[in-house]
Parts: C-alpha cells; sequence; structure tokens
C-alpha cells in the first residue's frame, strides 16, 4: 500500500511520525515539543490540544497501516515512499521547515544514532 497525503499538515506529521519511532521510545520531551512547537507552524492553524491530537493519531494510523513493516519498525522501503509522498505534498519551503523541526525533535530528548541516520535520509529527499 502506499500512501498519499491529502493535506500538507498530514505529509508533514508523517514525517515526524517516522521521527518519533526511529529510537523505539517516544518520550515525554518529544510529545511536549510537538505539542508546542509543531502545532504553533502555521499551516495548522493554531489548533486545540485535543484538534492537534486527534490529528497526531490520525497520522500516526494511516502511516503504520499503510507502510511495509519488519519488526515493528517502518521499512527502509516504506521511509522512501513516505519521504516521495511528503516531498509531492509539501511546498519547498515547508521542507525546509519540516527538516529542521525533524531536527529539532530528535534533540528534544538526545539523539540517537538511529534517529541521526533518519534525519541524514529526511535531508538527501526533502532538501
Amino acid at each position: 500500500m502506499s500512501l498519499k497525503f491529502e493535506k500538507n499538515t498530514e505529509a508533514f506529521l508523517a514525517v515526524l511520525t517516522v521521527v518519533l519511532g526511529a529510537d523505539d521510545a517516544g518520550s515525554l520531551e518529544e510529545r511536549n515539543f510537538l505539542f508546542s512547537k509543531v502545532k504553533a507552524i502555521s499551516i495548522f492553524g493554531n489548533p486545540s490540544t485535543q484538534d492537534f491530537s486527534k490529528l497526531l493519531g490520525k497520522v500516526t494510523d494511516d502511516v503504520y497501516s499503510k507502510l511495509p513493516q519488519a519488526d515493528g519498525a517502518i521499512t527502509a522501503a516504506g521511509i522512501d515512499s513516505l519521504l516521495e509522498a511528503a516531498k509531492n505534498a509539501l511546498s519547498p519551503d515547508l521542507r525546509k521547515t519540516l527538516i529542521a523541526t525533524a531536527a529539532e525533535l530528535i534533540d528534544a530528548d538526545g539523539a540517537e544514532a538511529s534517529e541521526k541516520a533518519l534525519l541524514d535520509k529526511i535531508r538527501r529527499a526533502l532538501g
């Protein structure tokens, strides 16, 4: 199954969803980062915490139900597919914002090697 985004907000959050999962553990720092920093990005329209949670849950479900996985992690081919779909859905400016946001997100709780590798892949695909 492939992923296609109807809205740029979904594409943006989908990439951040895989960044969250890159170290196999979401943290309170990452959650706080998403809810304060990301939801304040203009494309999201400053939604309520409840609306943002709903959108994040929907996007996370879509990503993990539509992309191939191995041992609970999205495969490299799945990541490539996601990044291609996100690139098609986001303007160059939003792609720059997404790369910067992903970098900040991995630093929210200390960047692991797996997160750094994913960030490099995101930079190559969207930069």
